[in-house]
């Protein structure tokens, strides 16, 4: 009695009581849709409890206890593709239920600078969108320009602040985006990958520490002293927009994206180890109210045929804000394969793994 109580004022019982089962799950940059409140309670409507346990990608594939979760969700292939290595033979379904690009986000006065640099262009006027050309922004970047030199008081050096790339998807990718700048070709075997790696090391060390997400640090008050120009998805910015219009009535427009010319999407796979996982990720590809909960919190939905089920554009419109065009051009940041990849990594950050 005491349970349906509690569940009924919560607004996660609207019959009888349902048994729950507890789903655990390790999930990388994407646990922010399941710790979402809504998304719980649909979870729960539907007889489901998923405990996340939060990690980085990378340090995801790699964990020693991978096998005791009911699913995994890495954020991008190099994971991915690590953990069905790992689980040859065993129960592994992949799901992809949305997609989410990577962006470099900044503020409005450090998008013009950028303008003013020949490196970033703004998709409208006025606009919370910019698209940027990877391979200007590195050039400034090695030659060690520093933003005052664009019309800033800033007096420290352009660079672009990055998660971890020893443990993040978003962080790997980064040094993918500089990587394909420089050269124009993703690496072929893991000895040019690591003679790339060496002559691009010097633009990441220039960045100092590394978080596993800069979310925090730019979403926070004082973003603009954590991080001017900070690596993450869209999705985090979009959501970020959306509470603005809810909770304010205006968008939060000293904030801006911008978007990599040479474009590179990331499509997670939730990697079901079991029943249990199988039941989530079909729920969450089949579900209309969890998809649509997906794109207000700012991702590309997919359907199991991977093409859009939500309108992205049609759901932003319903909330006032912006449309991005986020494939700025026909050209892709191609990502080396998943054993190159990680030597060029693990030579950028020197990885323990």
């Amino acid at each position: 009695m005491v349970g349906s109580v509690v569940l009924g004022v919560a607004g996660y019982a609207a019959g009888p009581l349902k048994d729950v089962t507890v789903v655990r799950a390790m999930v990388a940059s994407k646990r922010e849709f399941f710790e979402d409140e809504q998304v719980k309670r649909i979870m729960m409507a539907h007889g489901y409890e998923v405990q996340v346990t939060p990690v980085g990608s990378l340090d995801l594939a790699e964990k020693v206890d991978l096998d005791s979760y009911h699913f995994v969700f890495p954020s991008g292939q190099s994971a991915a593709d690590r953990i069905r290595e790992r689980r040859r033979g065993k129960h592994a379904i992949a799901f992809r239920p949305f997609f989410s690009p990577i962006v470099l986000a900044t503020f409005r006065d450090y998008a013009d600078a950028l303008f003013r640099a020949g490196v970033a262009r703004p998709q409208g006027d006025p606009t919370l969108y910019y698209d940027l050309e990877m391979g200007k922004l590195v050039g400034l970047i090695d030659r060690k320009a520093v933003w005052s030199e664009f019309g800033l008081k800033n007096g420290n050096r352009i660079t672009a602040q990055a998660p971890d790339a020893c443990r993040t998807y978003s962080g790997a990718v980064y040094v993918g985006l500089v990587s394909f700048a420089r050269t124009g070709h993703p690496p072929e075997n893991e000895a040019d990958a690591v003679a790339i790696a060496r002559a691009i090391k010097p633009l990441f060390d220039v960045e100092g520490q590394h978080g596993e997400d800069m979310a925090p640090k730019y979403f926070a008050p004082e973003g603009r002293t954590f991080a001017p120009v900070a690596v993450l998805y869209e999705h985090q910015f979009i959501a970020h927009q959306i509470r603005s219009r809810q909770q304010t009535g205006r968008l939060d427009d000293s904030r801006v994206l911008l978007y990599p010319a040479a474009q590179h999407q990331t499509a997670p796979e939730l990697i079901s180890q079991s029943p249990e996982g199988d039941a989530i990720g079909h729920l969450i590809m089949e579900n209309d109210q969890l998809r649509r909960r997906a794109v207000e919190l700012g991702f590309h939905v997919l359907s199991p045929g991977d093409t859009p089920v939500v309108d992205f554009a049609d759901l932003l419109r319903a909330h006032d804000v912006p449309i991005p065009t986020t494939g700025v051009g026909d050209t892709e940041t191609w990502l080396p394969a998943n054993e190159v990849f990680r030597a060029m990594i693990k030579e950028i950050g020197r990885c323990t793994w």
